[in-house]
């Protein structure tokens, strides 16, 4: 189920009817959830909109069995720190290894958004990691190692902390515009590694051959049961 800030009056009509929590055996505790960062990241505006706090007073005043989600590159959540959400809103922070930063430009380092869901977890809400895009570039086994170490550090006697998986992955167009935009960019969208995946829609995605994911998936189920016990992995992708 995905929604915007906009369409939170209307959202009772939807409750229910969302197939990834809603209709699933395995995630069916969790009520209805609400994405509210498919589009963009909420956080990174919110010092202009106020949206994301409007959005997270309505769920926490919404006496229902839902949940709100938001995904965000940045640090800055004082301003939610203090409202009343409930325990119905959960931020998961987008991270990848330090020696990625270069990709993310403008957005926050990823120790500061470690540290900004520790803080949304001491002030009761539910935090999740999403770890994307995964590289599996020379030494991302060192990479991402001391990703989830330094996670580990963080979240340790966090409870509930979900986790997201998603390899890097791209299409022709993108590919094209990327090395139109970025001619310079050392962000491997070469072939090597790869394998085309035609998506339901009948488009094209390229993706990491089945040996290499393999080795990621592993490496990552492994990882998070050393470092993050407590953590449950929701899907992989």
């Amino acid at each position: 189920m995905r929604t915007s800030p906009r369409s939170s009056p209307n959202s009772p009509a939807h409750l229910g009817q969302g197939t990834v929590t809603s209709r699933s055996t395995a995630r069916a505790h969790e009520g209805t959830t609400f994405e509210a960062s498919c589009y963009t990241d909420p956080l990174g505006i919110e010092h202009v909109t106020g949206s994301l706090s409007a959005l997270i007073a309505h769920f926490g005043a919404w006496e229902a069995d839902v949940q709100l989600r938001f995904t965000t590159k940045f640090d800055t959540v004082e301003p939610l720190l203090s409202l009343d959400h409930r325990g119905r809103t959960r931020m998961r922070a987008s991270i990848n290894p330090a020696a990625y930063a270069r990709f993310e430009g403008g957005t926050s380092p990823v120790a500061a958004r470690l540290a900004a869901l520790r803080k949304m977890a001491d002030a009761g809400y539910k935090i999740g990691l999403t770890v994307a895009p995964i590289i599996a570039a020379e030494g991302w086994r060192e990479a991402y190692g001391e990703l989830l170490a330094e996670a580990g550090r963080v979240l340790a006697d966090v409870p509930d902390v979900t986790i997201e998986l998603i390899t890097h992955r791209y299409t022709p167009g993108s590919k094209a515009v990327l090395e139109t935009w970025y001619p310079g960019s050392s962000l491997d969208l070469s072939m090597a590694n790869r394998t085309e995946k035609r998506t339901k829609f009948g488009s094209v995605k390229y993706v990491y051959d089945a040996d290499t994911m393999r080795a990621l998936r592993s490496f990552f189920q492994d990882g998070i049961a050393a470092k993050l016990p407590g953590a449950r992995i929701l899907y992989w992708t």
